[in-house]
């Protein structure tokens, strides 16, 4: 096999080694299988090539930058001949050279360097060899038709076209920066917010009760689960009583906008006037709704954004939005394409079985897949009204493991 350059004295000697280890292997309980494994003689020239991070001329080693590892006509140091060599034989499938090389590459440059010697790539390829052989026999005991093998080669497809149809091609760079300043200049209320503050109450009409509970809560400012309990058992505002009071967050009276909570005046001017989370207004606080008590439960700082700190964000939205309605528009033409029919009398025959105790509604907490608390804001609180829920992560795309672990991901057909 031709190569640019002449091989180094380390390179050979590597080869020759490889090669020794290769040939002398003695065939055990599957001879039949390791047969099929003529690795020397390729592997070698593998080495000498300069693909697994053997030098190609004078001897001096160069690690492999990974996919993109080309020259010329060349990727990873093999021209298209070398690439196309076959490498091992397992059945009726072939692992080539260029394979090989590629698989490497695409692992961490951890791992990379983990197979710099001979015996590592050796691993490296008895792993792959044994997915090879696992799969085949998997295909022949028909676990190749399982509805759940087909699922996921279905999600795998998808995946792999949503990517390159819509990923790859709708850039962050094509947001413009004409397209931001308009989006900033529209939406200024997005980065001109006043302070603004979290409050809870409890609203009595009755001033001596009221009274009575101000001084309960006053001795116990600091425990929470006994503000919910006054907050629940005495709390006569329907609309707060099931969220133990809690009003979300306001701004001022002059500074209210139209997505705010309504608060009485003087119930926004005493929970202003209150300096520490967590603390109580000391006295009562009158509206037309009864004698209130008052605790805050957090602030947030007043937010002046310019053009060019909300420049990033702003971009990052818009490219967000800009991939969704493709991907909105490009399904809905699918689905105008295929003329969708829906049996919708039996849609409406289905029911489902909730198991008793559980809820549809259930919201994760914190530290369970649910949101953070958010900044400033007293442990226990309700969330702010009108917040957006959170976006479904993306998948990870799976990192590819120690082949000693796993078995390298199968290529595609």
């Amino acid at each position: 096999m031709p190569f640019a350059a002449p091989p180094s004295a380390a390179s050979r000697s590597a080869a020759a080694t490889f090669a020794a280890v290769a040939t002398s292997a003695r065939p055990a309980r599957n001879a039949r299988v390791l047969a099929l494994l003529t690795l020397g003689s390729a592997l070698a020239s593998l080495l000498v090539a300069g693909v697994l991070s053997t030098g190609c001329s004078g001897g001096a080693a160069k690690e492999d930058a990974g996919p993109a590892a080309t020259g010329g006509d060349r990727v990873h140091g093999l021209t298209k001949a070398q690439q196309a060599e076959t490498l091992v034989k397992v059945g009726n499938e072939t692992i080539t050279v260029g394979e090989f090389a590629e698989r490497l590459s695409e692992q961490s440059p951890y791992l990379r360097a983990r197979y710099s010697s001979p015996e590592r790539r050796r691993e490296f390829l008895d792993n792959m060899v044994r997915f090879e052989l696992l799969a085949a026999e998997a295909h022949t005991k028909g676990y190749d038709r399982s509805d759940e093998v087909e699922r996921t080669r279905k999600q795998m497809m998808i995946q792999a076209m949503m990517k390159a149809e819509f990923e790859d091609r709708v850039q962050l760079t094509d947001i413009t920066d004409a397209e931001v300043q308009t989006y900033f200049e529209a939406h200024r209320e997005e980065f001109d917010k006043p302070e603004q503050i979290r409050a809870s109450h409890i609203v009595i009409a009755n001033r001596a009760d009221a009274q009575r509970i101000l001084t309960q809560v006053l001795t116990k400012r600091a425990d929470i689960a006994f503000w919910r309990e006054m907050a629940q058992q005495h709390n006569e505002d329907a609309e707060t009583k099931d969220r133990f009071g809690d009003l979300r967050f306001f701004s001022r009276t002059a500074d209210r906008r139209d997505d705010e909570p309504v608060v009485s005046a003087s119930v926004v001017e005493a929970a202003f006037s209150i300096a520490q989370i967590g603390d109580i207004h000391p006295t009562l606080v009158q509206s037309p709704a009864g004698f209130h008590i008052i605790k805050l439960t957090g602030k947030r700082a007043a937010l002046h954004r310019t053009l060019e700190e909300a420049s990033r964000p702003i971009r990052n939205r818009l490219w967000r939005e800009r991939r969704e309605q493709r991907v909105t528009d490009f399904i809905a033409g699918l689905r105008r394409d295929a003329h969708v029919t829906i049996n919708e009398a039996a849609l409406g025959t289905l029911r489902v079985d909730i198991p008793a105790g559980d809820s549809p509604e259930i919201q994760p907490s914190a530290g369970q897949g649910g949101a953070a608390a958010p900044a400033g804001v007293a442990p226990g609180a309700a969330p702010p009204a009108g917040a957006a829920p959170a976006r479904p992560a993306t998948p990870a795309r799976p990192t590819p493991a120690a082949p000693r672990v796993a078995p390298p991901a199968p290529r595609s057909p």
